[in-house]
């Protein structure tokens, strides 16, 4: 809601001796023609005595005896967002008209969530409105809708709802920081962000804006790539009330509701979405089930905005984990690109909606689907928010939030046997619930009841675990923004995480039998699981924590005047990290030593024999250690005219490592080397906008040394070339991105727009490092080679024709070209002949959708019907890709893949009033 308050007939009349006056002016609601606003409250501040007024039938207020002096004018009402303006009374008649300007909703939304302003604040931006999201995203999931973005390429991996993954110049989402409402969502210990958590989130999301480059958010968040701010709506405005329900491929059904109270007497808000998903998926198998709900209760009390928000999206959706090479998918298409046949025939042309993870299985005499790979997490976040604008120059605001995770990743465990699977290639349920029951299957031995551990149940061999990867995270942000004057606003503020996520292995199903023996602890009575136990998972590291502490602060000062806006900022970091592992021993302190007992061991020690389960030990901890960073950035604008400006900034980051970088959890130790990564960016930007045609254009380069690899690499321990890997830490490999972007939009007619982007990066690697291992060095070098897993040119063009003002058609085609396989990085040890090549170069391929939309409009409601069609032309291509799996061959006969999906479609109805 735009609402303009008349000024034209203000006047102040002062008296000759008490320099007062009197307001007078009138409230229109803008978005509604112009009509007056009736029984809006008009007040002024500050005051020492109550200056204040309502509107009448035709909008008009009056305010007498108001004293010369600078004042805030603050209008508010039911319906409607808080409008602040500013005005100073020193002379005898003032005249104004005076649009809208930010309400105290908008201020709050741009301070906390960090947003910037198009053509003002020197940065490289892409917003993403109501009407788009709703428009084009369908049921997919929320990166996706970012594909035709400059600079951005996103994929849904395996096909699993949920399970999509984001680049911005060529950064994973490891090095993108995201938000919602300003609050970070990372992962604090690898920096992933999971979208199956954030189902739902686009029935109340304002806004998307996609911040590329290091760009201007306050925060101390050491994003490389860009930053993502998901703001949700307010509970201001007009009341509103909506229902949708959608219907796509593989029988998705989506029941959506939401309710938005708008202003309320006394200032309250209510905003409340909820929404119930499920779906058999397009990939054979990948089913999903999900929930999501949204409450955010808002009161604005004077000057302050206070609210409580709280969401969560209980999932669980099957996976299908294992790239394939191509011919297993589809032997015509792999021939194409000149793969010889190299599989067997029951190995090929499986189909590109084949999933091995799961089967049929027999339940109260019923054939059911049960996945082997699932993923199955709740995540509920919890937020609390107070912005106070202390007065016109001054705003304060502070948030906690706690977030509490739980859930994790079914797999298939066994005990020395391998999965069965049926003659489809799907698994075999049925016979394995049959061979953990019954000793004369295959005439084997391996499932009967061990006397060793119980004389009477069934041990089951083969058996349903889960890696449960549960957190707790709590933080508080607190943030001022002051306007020294005219042309200087300063901000700063203090940024706190605790961060303990739990990781281990837990029986889910016994699969017939009556209890499982973990593998790693067979010579003890303890060995025996049943359903809700943990287990190990390769010797002994599966149950740990992982603390996470950051303690950080910024600061930023912004110049506006005239032609010319910029902006420096610098922040810090200190990172705290710590592991405890349960399974890998116990530490018993003694006057002269620390003893390190294996899990269910012994050792021996002065004549003394102690145990992992002695009285006095503690946990095998890795203690605390800490890592300091900074960042500086800065940036300017020129407004040439007011259609035109170019802007350039410039930033350097000493950004702390990773907690996966940090501490090896395989041993849990910190890894030999921890140093800070280093990056160097600058970038330079034109833009022109006019009423039909505006363009962006803006160039990058992002210098990134000490570039890590998550959780270290797995590397052959060169001492024993056949034997278990050695996780090492690699940070000293450097990489450069840089490229040129312009996105485009263009208005014939009201009802006629074109829009276009085209994007080109040049993404390599620079360095080649040393590593040591055992005494043994060796050397990986990676110079020239072209960083994987993203399209380094990407283009796109769409159109989109309204009609009878009601309807929309919109047809979208995006290309992705020069694309690189992600790669294992030991291909590239000095001396290997594949040193100086590149990984396998992806065919290009490029993605049609089709969009439309109709609206009815009845009495004081509205019908919406909605389709949308992904991948149109059915075009078959590889969304994903890694290297040298088959052989070292670096080409496509060497690669395991993903077929991306073919069509789509979701159609849907939704009613408003």
């Amino acid at each position: 809601m735009k609402v303009l308050i008349s000024f034209a007939s203000l006047f102040l009349a002062f008296g000759s001796f008490a320099q007062t006056g009197t307001i007078a002016g009138t409230v229109l609601d803008n978005s509604d023609g112009g009509n007056p606003m009736i029984g809006v409250k008009v007040e002024i501040k500050p005051s020492e005595t109550p200056l204040r007024a309502r509107t009448d039938d035709e909008g008009n207020f009056m305010i007498s005896g108001v004293p010369y002096g600078d004042y805030t004018i603050i209008v508010t009402g039911i319906d409607m967002d808080s409008i602040i303006q500013d005005l100073t009374v020193d002379q005898a008649r003032i005249s104004m008209n005076i649009e809208s300007g930010r309400t105290l909703e908008q201020e709050e939304v741009e301070v906390i969530g960090n947003l910037v302003t198009d053509r003002k604040t020197p940065v490289a931006v892409s917003t993403i409105g109501t009407k788009e999201i709703s428009e084009e995203l369908g049921s997919q999931d929320l990166p996706m809708i970012l594909n035709s973005k400059p600079g951005v390429h996103a994929t849904q991996q395996g096909g699993g709802d949920g399970d999509a993954r984001i680049t911005i110049r060529g950064f994973d989402q490891r090095n993108l920081g995201v938000m919602i409402d300003g609050v970070p969502v990372n992962d604090m210990e690898n920096g992933w962000v999971y979208w199956s958590n954030w189902f739902g989130l686009d029935a109340i999301t304002s806004q998307i804006q996609v911040q590329r480059g290091l760009g201007a958010t306050k925060l101390a968040m050491p994003s490389v790539g860009g930053t993502m701010n998901i703001i949700t709506m307010s509970t201001g405005g007009k009341r509103k009330i909506k229902v949708k329900q959608e219907y796509g491929t593989g029988n998705f059904l989506r029941t959506s509701v939401a309710y938005k109270s708008g202003t309320l007497k006394n200032g309250w808000g209510v905003l409340f979405a909820g929404s119930y998903k499920q779906g058999n998926g397009w990939v054979d198998g990948l089913s999903t089930q999900g929930g999501f709900y949204y409450m955010k209760v808002q009161k604005r009390y004077k000057t302050h905005i206070l609210s409580l928000s709280a969401f969560g999206a209980p999932q669980q959706h099957g996976q299908r984990s294992y790239a394939q090479p191509i011919e297993y998918w589809d032997s015509e298409y792999a021939g194409s690109l000149g793969i010889n046949d190299s599989l067997i025939d029951t190995e090929r042309d499986r189909g590109v909606r084949f999933n091995e993870h799961w089967g049929y299985r027999t339940v109260d005499g019923e054939r059911v689907v049960q996945n082997e790979r699932r993923n199955y997490f709740h995540k509920p976040q919890i937020t609390l928010k107070d912005f106070w604008k202390v007065n016109k120059k001054l705003s304060w605001s502070n948030i906690a939030y706690v977030s509490i995770g739980r859930g994790g990743g079914q797999r298939y465990f066994n005990s020395g046997s391998s999965i069965l699977y049926d003659e489809n290639g799907q698994i075999d349920w049925d016979t394995i619930v049959y061979a953990n029951q019954y000793k004369e299957l295959f005439g084997t031995t391996y499932s009967t009841a061990d006397a060793a551990y119980h004389p009477t149940a069934l041990k089951s061999s083969q058996i349903l675990s889960a890696s449960v990867n549960n957190h707790f995270w709590v933080g508080g942000l607190s943030q001022f923004d002051y306007k020294l004057n005219k042309k200087w606003n300063i901000a700063g503020g203090l940024d706190y995480r605790y961060y303990k996520g739990t990781h281990y292995v837990e029986v889910l199903d016994l699969l017939g039998g009556e209890y499982f023996v973990n593998a790693q602890n067979q010579n003890a009575q303890s060995a025996m699981k049943v359903v809700g136990d943990k287990i190990g998972r390769q010797p002994w590291h599966n149950y740990r924590d992982g603390f996470v502490q950051w303690a950080g602060g910024f600061a930023q000062a912004e110049y506006s005047h005239g032609s010319w806006t910029g902006f420096v900022n610098t922040s810090t970091v200190t990172n705290f990290y710590k592991g405890v592992d349960y399974f890998r021993g116990r530490q018993l302190v003694l006057a002269d030593t620390t003893l390190e007992i294996g899990y269910n061991d012994t050792i021996t020690y002065n004549g003394e024999t102690y145990s992992s389960f002695s009285e006095g030990l503690v946990n095998h901890t890795t203690g605390w250690t800490r890592k300091t960073g900074f960042t500086f950035k800065t940036g300017l604008n020129f407004s040439i005219t007011e259609k035109q400006n170019v802007f350039m900034n410039a930033g350097y980051l000493s950004r702390t490592p990773q907690f996966s970088n940090v501490v090896n959890t395989n041993e849990n130790m910190f890894f030999d080397t921890l140093v800070n990564e280093k990056i160097i960016a600058f970038e330079l930007g034109y833009g022109f906008t006019s009423k039909k045609f505006s363009l962006n254009f803006n160039s990058y380069y992002t210098k990134w040394g000490n570039r890590p690899f998550p959780f270290g690499l797995a590397i052959d321990d060169p001492n024993d070339p056949g034997g278990d890997k050695i996780i090492v830490n690699i940070p000293g490999i450097d990489a450069l991105h840089y490229g040129a972007e312009i996105d485009m939009v263009y208005k014939l007619n009201n009802n006629l727009s074109i829009e276009g982007m085209v994007s080109l990066g040049d993404w390599t690697w620079q360095s080649a490092e040393e590593i040591l291992v055992d005494g043994v060095v060796d050397t990986i070098d990676v110079r020239g080679i072209h960083v994987g897993n993203a399209a380094q040119s990407t283009y796109a063009a769409s159109i989109r024709y309204g009609f009878f003002k009601r309807g929309y058609v919109k047809v979208k085609y995006t290309f992705f070209d020069r694309y690189y396989s992600n790669f294992n990085i030991q291909d590239y040890k000095s001396g290997s002949s594949t040193v100086g090549i590149d990984p396998w170069r992806i065919p290009s391929y490029g993605l049609l959708s089709f969009h439309a939309g109709y609206s009815v409009n009845l009495e004081k409601s509205r019908l919406n019907f909605k389709v949308n069609v992904f991948n149109a032309l059915n075009s078959v291509y590889i969304s994903d890709a890694s290297n040298n799996w088959v052989d070292n061959n670096f080409d496509a006969n060497s690669a395991t893949v993903f077929v991306g999906q073919g069509t789509r479609f979701n159609v849907s109805i939704g009613f408003e009033f």
